[in-house]
């Protein structure tokens, strides 16, 4: 529309102001109020992250240096404060590590299980499953052992979890369940220590071994 002299242009723009004012001013406030609140919020996020890298990173010095208490206690610390942070499962997992040098399994099984429960990240979930399977098979549980390994898994895995379940199954008595799962994991492609394996399934083999020996002079 156009205005023939000033005094039109004054008086339209102060009846679109009435009728508009009142949300534009609203608009403005509600924009500085998520800005601001955004602000706020990575600011949150950002200081829970460094609190929760901070205790893994005190956790791993001390895991290091063999001071378990300090280690158990960051690691507590990131689990309570951070639970939902990556960085505190790695704590988790340091701390669990170090209770297995101290010889505290029961110690070692409880924070696996937290982080298996518990990590933002799904593989970081199965390789806490591994970790408590083979602590349950140290403390004398194969068959809990068994049923902690992750049912499925990505092909990187295979290796890794085959390897824990042929344990497992030697801690259990099973030689030829165990011979199974050394051997696919000998065959996976993710397979880092071939010969560490194949040495495993010979072990396995000398006993039978050794009985036809015995037979054959016999």
């Amino acid at each position: 529309m156009e205005y023939e002299t000033e005094e039109q242009q004054v008086e339209a723009l102060k009846s679109w102001w009435a009728e508009n004012g009142k949300a534009v001013i609203a608009g403005v406030f509600i924009g500085v109020a998520v800005i601001g609140g955004w602000s706020l919020w990575t600011g949150y996020v950002e200081n829970k992250t460094v609190a929760a890298s901070d205790a893994f990173s005190e956790s791993l010095e001390a895991v290091n240096s063999s001071d378990i208490d300090t280690a158990l206690l960051r690691a507590d610390e990131a689990q309570d404060n951070n639970p939902g942070h990556l960085y505190a499962s790695y704590a988790a997992m340091t701390a669990a590590r170090a209770a297995v040098e101290n010889g505290d399994l029961e110690e070692a099984a409880k924070r696996l299980e937290w982080v298996s429960e518990n990590a933002p990240q799904d593989d970081v979930r199965l390789l806490a499953k591994v970790r408590l399977a083979r602590v349950q098979g140290s403390l004398g549980d194969a068959a809990a052992g068994l049923s902690t390994l992750p049912k499925s898994y990505p092909e990187s895995f295979t290796a890794l979890v085959e390897e824990a379940r042929g344990d497992l199954h030697v801690y259990a008595g099973d030689e030829e369940a165990a011979r199974v799962a050394y051997q696919a994991a000998v065959d996976a492609e993710s397979s880092a220590n071939p010969e560490g394996l194949t040495m495993k399934m010979n072990e396995l083999a000398q006993p039978s071994d050794a009985s036809d020996d015995s037979e054959s002079t016999s």
